[in-house]
C-alpha cells in the first residue's frame, strides 16, 4: 500500500464519517502501511475494521456536512412515536414503520437521518417505505 504522510494520518483520526447509514470513527492510522482502523456499531456490537486512508479521506469529504446533533437533537426524540402498541418514526417523507420496539424505532430513525445527510438528502424519497 502507498505510504502517507504523518500529516494526513494524524488529521483523521478521531473524524467522523457516513457510509450505509451508519456512522464510523477513525480510530487510527499508520502512516507506514497507509492504512486506518475504523470502529463501526453494528447492532448492538462495535466492529473495528482496517481500510485505506486514501478511503477514509474519501469518505471525509463526502460527509463533510454531517450533523450529529441531528441525531440527538431533542426534536428527533419527539420523530419516535407509538400508536396501537407498534413504533413508527416521522420524516418529512412520512411515517416509518412499524418496529418491534422504540429502541428499533430509534435505530432506524439514525440510519435514516445518516443515509440522508450522506446522500445529500433533504425532503426527498427514501429507501424505506413511508406508511400511510
Amino acid at each position: 500500500m502507498q505510504q502517507i504522510s504523518e500529516h494526513y494520518a494524524a488529521r483523521i483520526v478521531g473524524r467522523l464519517f457516513s457510509k450505509g447509514g451508519r456512522l464510523h470513527l477513525i480510530v487510527d492510522a499508520d502512516p507506514e502501511s497507509g492504512f486506518a482502523r475504523v470502529s463501526c456499531q453494528m447492532g448492538d456490537a462495535n466492529d473495528v475494521v482496517t481500510i485505506p486512508v486514501s478511503d477514509c479521506i474519501r469518505l471525509l469529504a463526502n460527509s463533510k456536512a454531517l450533523k450529529l446533533d441531528g441525531l440527538n437533537a431533542r426534536q428527533t426524540d419527539y420523530r419516535v412515536i407509538e400508536r396501537d402498541q407498534r413504533w413508527f418514526f416521522k420524516t418529512r417523507e412520512g411515517q416509518f414503520g412499524p418496529f418491534a420496539d422504540r429502541r428499533a424505532a430509534e435505530r432506524e430513525l439514525k440510519q435514516h437521518i445518516l443515509l440522508a445527510q450522506e446522500e445529500g438528502r433533504s425532503g426527498r424519497p427514501q429507501a424505506l417505505q413511508a406508511v400511510t
